[in-house]
């Protein structure tokens, strides 16, 4: 484990000015489509196991993980994707974490105690800026915080070429607030549901289209259907394993490059839980309707006890 540099800065996000931001690369790991299924035929497949009409029944309707806050912001028409996605309002995800990696990469993570933020194994790096409290990267934010960290473990057996164990954890100090709070990790179960079927929530900073220059610098969500591992294996072959998780991606709705690291969420027992971490996309583009691919955090419960000393619930 690295040496312990965390410290908060008690400041808002003006600090990272816009300049910076524009010059960020958003992290992303392209997979080659696997030629089982030409593009047709996988939007073919996908298109008949789509509800009609169109429902979510893991979130409710006009709810948001956190109560409404006052003093929302106003934002842009242009900031309302992931790629075709939803504008987050102020609070909605208090556990979203943006990172800046070695002053140069943009990922997303996710608060899960006062000390650690989960990420991916492809955003690790030396020095860690977090952002944490913010719905928008481009204004000042009461609430908000700036931190920073050169502590992370990264998966031992992350494998940059099959993209297994693509999990991380970066160590910092956080105090909770009405902006920032942690999200539920699963519970420890003998035969843990492998989701298939249920409508999952993703957020993020990525990029809002395959043809933009950047991130966005307003925080977007998605709602995105599971889909089985083998249907995902289907699409992208041997990089599906037993620790994968795959979500469907249709109507150009997906995550992309920037929000690599980030939290996919479904509500158990009244709780939003993290499932899923960004890992992978189609590296022919994010928004032609091919699967995204996460790290299945069930997967990897005694790894996040064992490296951040969490007690994860049986």
């Amino acid at each position: 484990m690295k040496t312990l540099v965390a410290f908060a800065v008690l400041t808002t996000l003006g600090v990272l000015a816009q300049p910076s931001l524009r010059d960020l690369k958003p992290r992303r790991i392209g997979v080659p489509v696997h030629p089982s299924y030409t593009q047709q035929e996988w939007r073919t497949i996908m298109a008949a196991q789509q509800r009609s009409p169109e429902t979510y029944p893991g979130f409710k309707r006009g709810t948001k993980p956190q109560p409404e806050f006052a003093g929302k912001v106003n934002v842009p028409e242009s900031g309302k994707r992931i790629t075709n996605g939803l504008t987050a309002s102020r609070g909605q995800f208090p556990w979203q974490v943006g990172l800046i990696i070695d002053g140069a990469w943009f990922c997303g993570g996710s608060v899960i105690s006062n000390e650690w933020v989960l990420t991916a194994a492809h955003c690790g790096g030396d020095v860690y800026r977090l952002t944490l409290g913010a719905n928008r990267l481009d204004i000042q934010e009461s609430g908000s915080i700036s931190v920073q960290s050169t502590d992370s473990i990264v998966h031992a057996q992350y494998s940059s070429t099959s993209l297994n164990n693509d999990i991380a954890l970066v160590r910092v100090s956080i105090e909770f607030s009405d902006f920032i709070t942690p999200v539920k990790l699963p519970r420890r179960e003998p035969n843990p549901p492998d989701f298939a079927g249920k409508t999952a929530r993703v957020s993020g900073w990525g990029k809002p289209s395959d043809s933009a220059s950047g991130i966005t610098t307003v925080l977007n969500y998605v709602d995105l259907p599971v889909i089985s591992n083998t249907d995902c294996a289907g699409v992208f072959g041997s990089y599906i394993v037993s620790s994968t998780l795959c979500v469907a991606a249709p109507n150009g709705k997906s995550t992309c490059s920037g929000d690599s690291g980030g939290p996919l969420v479904i509500e158990i027992d009244d709780a939003y839980t993290q499932i899923g971490v960004v890992s992978f996309g189609a590296a022919a583009g994010c928004e032609l309707g091919y699967p995204d691919g996460f790290a299945r955090v069930t997967s990897f419960l005694d790894w996040i006890e064992t490296n951040s000393g969490i007690k994860i619930e049986s």
